[in-house]
């Protein structure tokens, strides 16, 4: 025999994540890495892994990711790693656990405890002093937040362990939070942006891999494009990449003053020449409003025009790709409970059982009709959204006529108003549950197919739990399927035809665009990163009634070179590393 080694996966079909043709070998593994590939049979083992009939691929990469606001809560991660995930870039959105000086930013992982910090009835203040969130975090999370700058949040994860690699980026929203606080409504002064760089300066030498910006949330809102593209300018000094949630909605609250969505596409652009920096456009989205809802042939159509810009952009050299969340649900969370749309007044009435009562209420009714109508609700607006009665599908009720139906076909069906049939189902089932669409497969399936595409959750880590909901009769939000099976449903409902190509893109080409050497491939040499699964059992289990479940087929999963999924369940094993700019 010859010399030991600590695992060694035999017989698996590899896909070695560069787009080569799928070839039958072994797998060596000491220490972190993959030492050899070929024929094994004289090579001794601490552990063998059978992979025959399996295929096996590089660990896969969330390039856009919220898991390192949670990772402290759940060093597990097993919502990921139980989807084949081994690295995932956090700090997206402009949201980043630091830097932290005078205030808190809310994360959204907050929700179902803002209350306590700073109550409310319609919209949250997502900006509030740290000392008030730091007891509210303590209480509810049992996490002393006694971190600063972003260095020191990494060293916390360090200590702590997960079983995930985490490469950080830092938030803009975060810094402008911290330098403009409760002030930040409005442009930034060329002394603040000095401020904001220092910030900035110490994220990036603490080894974040660059910035974000999430431009529809406070309070990045609010900055001008000379603001970013003066950061930007600083991150690309150090070699960091420019990640963007792009102008799309304005700050969702009430009927807000919406920006073009393409503009917002042509400003990461704008900044990425300007800043000559490396852009990743965050779950793009077709850049453009189509009332009413279109034909497939349109919608595609709509998808290849925004694509158009990305092309334009490429061709003019500037580095550009982007992310897609592969469904039509949206990203961090989900509302199972229909009840919950109207969250402000079921919150008022105290109960379901008033909430009902007060809907058989005419007067009660019209006051909640002429609200919604006059746009000063924004989950349901139909300013902003004419037919966003048809974004809503029934999925359990007591009156199974609704299920599978779309509200806006059941108003019709009935010749009635659509919050009339809204406001009568309540009635009926206070309990009903229901699946929200934004956009449509169509757009999806197009913008998947690009050839700078990669494939995001968009989503925290979490246990078959998570956080939200755990202690209340209906849950405001619930943990969106993404968050346990985005990776195995890109590949069995978006992937391209040949699965080198699928894996590819989840794990190569991540790696590059983050700069991330050695990861993402199947090489001698390489960190031992590998998701080992069965193409034929593969199953997201998605269930939007109930979407804490994990996917079937994904057997074993390993995180520099040590097993994490074992069999199709966790070790226990925290073994993944901060991943620095260096």
């Amino acid at each position: 025999m010859a010399a030991e080694l600590d695992i060694v996966v035999k017989k698996g079909k590899l896909v070695d994540g560069t787009g080569r043709d799928m070839y039958n070998a072994d797998i060596g593994i000491k220490d972190e890495r993959i030492v050899k590939i070929g024929n094994l049979d004289d090579y001794d083992a601490k552990k063998i892994i059978d992979a025959a009939g399996l295929i096996v691929s590089p660990g896969f990469i969330d390039i856009h990711s919220h898991g390192d606001v949670t990772i402290l809560l759940y060093p597990r991660a097993e919502s990921a790693v139980r989807q084949g995930i081994t690295t995932l870039v956090g700090g997206n959105c402009g949201i980043s656990p630091a830097p932290i000086k005078d205030y808190w930013l809310m994360q959204f992982c907050e929700f179902d405890f803002w209350d306590e910090v700073q109550p409310y009835i319609f919209y949250e203040d997502p900006i509030q002093p740290i000392d008030k969130v730091r007891k509210a975090v303590k209480k509810n999370f049992n996490v002393d937040v006694d971190w600063s700058t972003l260095g020191e949040f990494l060293d916390r994860v360090e200590a702590k362990g997960s079983s995930v690699n985490l490469v950080p980026l830092v938030g803009h929203g975060q810094i402008r939070t911290q330098v403009m606080g409760k002030n930040s409504s409005r442009e930034a002064t060329p002394e603040e942006i000095d401020k904001m760089k220092e910030y900035v300066k110490e994220a990036m030498e603490s080894g974040a891999f660059g910035i974000s910006t999430g431009l529809d949330y406070v309070p990045g809102a609010y900055a001008n494009t000379n603001e970013i593209i003066e950061l930007c300018k600083l991150v690309k000094e150090y070699g960091g990449i420019y990640t963007t949630h792009w102008r799309r909605t304005g700050v969702r609250k009430g009927t807000p003053k919406r920006p073009k969505k393409i503009k917002g596409i042509e400003e990461a652009i704008e900044i990425g020449k300007k800043a000559d920096i490396k852009v990743q456009v965050s779950h793009l989205v077709s850049g453009y409003e189509i009332y009413p809802n279109p034909p497939a042939e349109l919608d595609r159509a709509s998808a290849y025009a925004t694509l158009s810009f990305i092309d334009e952009a490429i061709k003019n050299g500037v580095d550009i790709a982007f992310d897609v969340i592969p469904n039509t649900g949206g990203g961090i969370g989900t509302v199972p409970y229909v009840i919950t749309y109207l969250f402000p007044w079921l919150k008022q009435a105290g109960s379901v059982e008033q909430f009902v009562k007060n809907l058989k209420a005419a007067d009660f009714r019209a006051h909640l009709k002429e609200y919604i109508v006059d746009g000063k609700w924004y989950s349901i607006n139909p300013r902003i959204n004419p037919e966003w009665d048809m974004a809503i599908t029934i999925l359990e009720c007591s009156v199974k006529y609704y299920e599978g139906k779309k509200l806006g076909d059941i108003a019709r069906a009935k010749e009635k108003d659509s919050l009339d049939i809204l406001f009568d189902l309540l009635i009926e089932d206070p309990y009903v549950k229901a699946k929200s669409e934004f956009i449509s497969d169509e757009s999806v399936k197009v913008l998947l197919k690009h050839p700078r595409s990669m494939v995001c959750t968009d989503a925290f880590v979490f246990d078959d739990k998570g956080i939200w909901g755990i202690n209340t009769e209906i849950p405001r939000l619930l943990p969106h399927p993404n968050t346990y099976c985005a990776f195995p449903r890109y590949i069995l409902n978006y992937g391209e035809d040949r699965i080198e190509d699928s894996i590819k893109r989840l794990t190569s080409f991540p790696a590059q665009r983050l700069g991330l050497k050695n990861r993402g491939v199947l090489q001698e040499g390489a960190y031992a990163d590998i998701v080992i699964f069965d193409r034929k059992g593969l199953t997201t289990n998605e269930d939007y009634r109930d979407p804490r479940n994990y996917p079937d087929g994904i057997k074993y999963v390993i995180v520099n070179g040590v097993v994490v999924v074992d069999e199709g369940s966790h070790t226990g094993e925290l073994c993944g590393k901060v991943l620095r700019l260096k």
